[in-house]
């Protein structure tokens, strides 16, 4: 705090212990100089010179290459450069101004500085033909040989120089020159410099690119030492780190309004890249931002990040019309500059105004500023900075010898004022390490690589092996280029740079600092275009026919439930059970319900994609078990049947039916809340191999997957496959025996169906797995193949049942009453001499009954029928008793035995008869009710034994007969049916002897009844 008072007190005046340009005074005006003599220190390159009041000095001069101008042009704040360099000299001749120099630490160090300047104009011939007239002349005090050289800029023209440098013995400092060729110390054994080699500047350009996601960058390069070293500097790290780069050069020397460089920049447009690192110089970037505009690669969608450039210069320069190509493509470019240190305020071309210094300074950067803006605005420095530029200049365009110093040093100027300060101290270190000062150029170099000192750009510290300094002690920033507003007074477009990230140990933001793009944006352009992807969706298409079929099965549902509801006071639903046949409804619409969320994708939001993933096998399984607890408990009670042959009738209630569902659902839903909650189906879209050039996936597909969920689909698939399998084998086991209206049989096939479907449509869903389109068709047809199936086979056959016993009942109603009419013809011719009165009554009535009843209703005309035949009928009860039962016990005999044989046993007809209408109309009694009929009304489902059975192998005597021979046997004697031969089909005649034998009547009737 005191040092930077005084200092400010000592600039503030104008008084230093030595003049500006005393030590140039020294060399040229000899009444100051007492004597002069060649110093042997650094190769009797510096004079030792004595004043009249006793000071001795050791004189070095300094020969500065600086780009003042490019031959034709002068280089916009290269006086700067100048002043900055007289500044630094100034400094270390006068350690106690120094805002950064101990003066105790140079106290025993008489050398000072003095120094010349020469205009390189960016060419290497030049500078090179320039620094060799310099070696030839004369060492005079006057006119000496270099003791050290500063420079230069570009690194194509230090190069040449430092192999002069070291061939000479001479240390070089290069400010800017950053090419990783100097590093290597056999060709420049005594280069060093201030700032990073390309290496370092790579890196730092490198950890931007990371931190913009980039995968893919373009570099358009010069072919210059500086461009050709960063750009193999960024390649290589690049490789490191997995980004892959593509490269396009061009010369420094191309025609600004040729080919070459729209040529490169059409060369980078065909990589289809979308983020450029340009590696160039000032004077190139119109040439290259006018070809990316006619090229197309300008706007939000892409990024220019230019280094090399010098930000003062850039900033002066882009002015440009509105509209015009320039003017939209610099907007957003970004531009990655070499600070002193972190300054965030906004830098505005052509405008006056100046960022206010900080009152008490405390970092090296800061003191610089305010020992800067302090010395630029006094007129003596400015009178003196003026007189030191190079001749030759005033003959070059641009040149204004009223130019004004820049109050803010920028770019490069504070490391040229470092280069200064660390080759000073290393000649003092250098000196005061030998014997009588005794030192040479290689001394000097080997003290300056070893220097770690605090300079105008904060820490300098310089790597000992290469001279150069380690980047992680310099300061970085992203600078933008966002257009101003308000225009010039010439009306043009101006850009304000807006420092917006900087580097220190990686790339930081700047608060309230946002990097715009061409349009505003600040989203970062992606490091390649979206690739032609194939998101193989399942599509309009798809979905329609999914939801086609599941329509079918819903409207088939619907329409169950409906007709259901229509005739549940039929024997046929009431004998198939209501409860039976609204679950296969309930349960075919509920798994039809769940190709809806097998149809959802993109652009469904994830989380609605992720509940549908789980959804579908919750769907379809609860309705697979809802239709398939019905059936198995059908299929268990018919099998109860074939392990007891002697049932007539199966009892399946409703608890049958709930517990099964209860215990089938209870064991899928634990596997399905465990699944839920461990390992659920998500949402991912997963890459096919397919690939572009790019060797990005350009082919994916959505599917439902999670790692962990492979154990749960197996314990699913297996568990329900198990138990269709064991309920298949229990319909195979039962196949022979049928319940009323072929139920069973039915039952047993929309198993077989379904399990079909599922050992089918597995692997075939395996397959097809990564096919979305075909995923999706294989699992709709599933869900469409079993619901449907279930769905048609239960309850198509109990439709047409309905119908068939309507048609039926009105064609017996017809049959019974010509029947009737027959039969009393007969008995009429059989019965002559009865009463008139008797013959001709019951006809008469039973005419008239008949045709009443017949008009009334179906079942009405049959027993109006059966009663009128029972009336005339004439039958020896003692002959039925004379035919044995064949087969089984009394009641437990198959369903065709409970059949009447004939109608000539009148009472038998009508009884039966009348028992089976009043059990369809549900009206019938347990009272006169026989046991057979009594079990069907109470809930109970009459099964029937097909002749393969093992109940009529044993009815037919271990022969297999037709269902219709099998019929005919009843009632046969046992010794008869020994006669017959196996296959036989003609076995009504020995029925009909049997009959002759019993007599014509009731050989009338067995005809009759067949």
């Amino acid at each position: 705090m005191r040092r930077a008072a005084v200092l400010l007190s000592l600039l503030s005046t104008a008084i230093t212990a030595y003049d500006l340009d005393y030590f140039d005074r020294l060399r040229t005006d000899e009444s100051l100089v007492s004597s002069a003599e060649k110093s042997p220190a650094n190769a009797d390159r510096m004079w030792q010179v004595s004043t009249p009041e006793g000071d001795t000095f050791s004189l070095a001069q300094i020969t500065a290459f600086l780009p003042f101008s490019d031959g034709t042009s002068i280089r916009e704040a290269v006086e700067d450069d100048l002043a900055a360099t007289l500044l630094a000299i100034h400094h270390f001749n006068n350690p106690e101004l120094s805002p950064h120099l101990n003066p105790e630490d140079l106290a025993d160090c008489n050398i000072k500085l003095t120094a010349e300047f020469h205009d390189t104009r960016y060419s290497p011939i030049d500078s090179t033909r320039r620094f060799t007239n310099i070696l030839q002349r004369e060492n005079m005090l006057s006119e000496p040989l270099p003791a050290g050289v500063i420079g230069a800029y570009r690194s194509a023209v230090t190069s040449p120089l430092a192999i002069l440098t070291g061939v000479n013995d001479i240390p070089q400092i290069s400010y800017a020159s950053t090419s990783t060729d100097f590093d290597v110390k056999e060709q420049y054994p005594l280069f060093g410099r201030t700032i990073q080699s390309s290496t370092g500047e790579a890196l730092v350009a490198l950890e931007l690119f990371k931190s913009l996601g980039a995968s893919h960058v373009g570099v358009l390069f010069v072919t210059d030492a500086f461009g050709s070293a960063l750009q193999k500097a960024f390649q290589d790290a690049a490789s490191e780190e997995g980004i892959v780069t593509d490269s396009v050069a061009f010369s420094y020397s191309a025609d600004l309004e040729g080919s070459e460089i729209p040529n490169a920049v059409e060369s980078l447009k065909k990589t289809q890249f979308k983020l450029f690192y340009v590696i160039a110089f000032e004077v190139h970037y119109e040439s290259i931002m006018k070809a990316a505009h006619a090229q197309g690669l300008i706007g939000d969608d892409f990024l220019w990040i230019f280094d090399g450039f010098d930000s003062a210069t850039f900033h002066r320069n882009a002015v440009y019309p509105p509209g015009s190509p320039l003017a939209l493509a610099t907007a957003g470019v970004g531009l990655i500059g070499i600070e002193g240190g972190l300054r965030s305020e906004i830098q505005y071309p052509n405008v006056e105004t100046v960022p206010a210094l900080v009152e008490n300074p405390e970092t090296s950067y800061e003191k610089f500023r305010t020992a800067w803006r302090t010395t630029i605005e006094d007129a003596d420095f400015e009178a003196y900075a003026r007189s030191r530029m190079p001749e030759g200049l005033e003959e070059i365009a641009g040149y204004d010898p009223d130019y004004t110093f820049g109050l803010e040093a920028v770019s490069y100027t504070p490391f040229l004022y470092d280069a200064i300060t660390g080759l000073g101290m290393a000649y003092c270190r250098a000196a005061n390490g030998t014997d009588n000062q005794l030192f040479i150029g290689e001394d000097v170099f080997t003290q300056f690589a070893n220097s770690d000192f605090y300079g105008a750009t904060g820490r300098v510290k310089i790597q000992n092996d290469t001279g150069t300094r380690d980047h992680t002690t310099e300061l970085f920033v992203l600078l933008n280029a966002q257009p101003q507003e308000e225009l010039d007074e010439n009306g043009n477009q101006v850009y304000k740079l807006v420092p917006t990230d900087y580097y220190e140990s990686g790339w930081k933001p700047i608060e309230n600092r946002d990097f715009l793009h061409a349009g505003g944006s600040t989203a970062t352009p992606k490091s390649l275009p979206e690739p032609e992807m194939e998101m193989n969706y399942i599509g309009n298409t798809g979905r329609a026919v999914g939801y086609t079929l599941m329509g079918i099965v819903a409207v088939g549902a619907i329409a169950a439930f409906v007709w259901l509801l229509w005739f549940k006071n039929e024997r046929v639903v009431r004998s198939s059970q209501p409860l039976f046949l609204f679950m296969v409804a309930l349960g075919s619409l509920v798994m039809a319900s769940s190709i809806i969320p097998l149809s959802l994708e993109e652009p469904v939001p994830e989380s609605g994609l992720d509940a549908a993933c789980m959804s579908a096998p919750w769907l379809y399984l609860s309705g697979a078990v809802i239709a398939f607890s019905s059936l198995l408990a059908k299929t268990r009670g018919v099998r109860h049947a074939y392990i007891n042959p002697d049932l007539d009738f199966i009892h399946v209630t409703s608890f049958d039916i709930f517990g099964t569902f209860s215990v089938l659902y209870l064991v899928n839903f634990i596997v399905l809340i465990t699944w839920q909650f461990v390992a659920p189906l998500e949402w991912n879209r997963v890459d096919r191999e397919s690939t572009d050039i790019f060797d990005r996936a350009v082919e994916s597909y959505g599917t439902c997957s999670n790692d962990d969920a492979l154990p749960f689909v197996v314990v699913i698939i297996i568990l329900n496959i198990s138990i269709l399998i064991v309920a298949n084998w229990w319909a195979y086991q039962a196949r022979n025996i049928e319940t009323e209206y072929h139920e069973s049989r039915y039952i047993g096939i929309s198993m077989a169906s379904i399990l079909q479907a599922w050992c089918m449509g597995i692997p075939i869903l395996i397959v097809v797995w990564d096919n979305p389109q075909a995923k999706f068709f294989v699992q709709a047809g599933i869900i469409f193949v079993t619901a449907l199936a279930v769905l048609l086979l239960i309850f198509v056959p109990k439709m047409l049942a309905i119908r068939t016993d309507l048609v039926k009942a009105a064609e017996e109603s017809k049959r019974l009453a010509y029947t009737s009419f027959t039969n009393r013809a007969r008995n009429k011719e059989d019965f002559e001499g009865d009463d008139e009165e008797d013959k001709a009554h019951p006809v008469d009535q039973s005419d008239t009954n008949t045709k009443e009843f017949s008009d009334e209703s179906p079942e009405a005309a049959i027993i109006a029928a059966a009663a009128t035949f029972a009336r005339t009928e004439s039958v020896d009860k003692s002959s039925e008793e004379e035919r044995p039962k064949i087969g089984g016990k009394a009641g437990s005999s198959a369903s065709f035995k409970d059949s009447k044989r004939s109608f000539g046993r009148g009472g038998g007809l009508v009884e039966s008869i009348s028992k089976s209408m009043r059990f369809s109309s549900g009206a019938l009694s347990t009272d006169d009710a026989d046991p057979k009929v009594a079990a069907a009304a109470a809930g109970g489902i009459r099964v029937t034994h097909n002749p393969r059975s093992a109940r009529n192998l044993e009815v037919s005597g271990g022969r297999e007969y037709s269902r219709a021979q099998l019929e005919h046997l009843e009632g046969v004697p046992a010794e008869e049916i020994e006669n017959f031969e196996e296959g036989e089909e003609d076995v009504e005649a020995p029925l009909r002897e049997a009959d002759e034998e019993r007599g014509a009547e009731q050989g009338d009737t067995r005809t009759l009844s067949q």
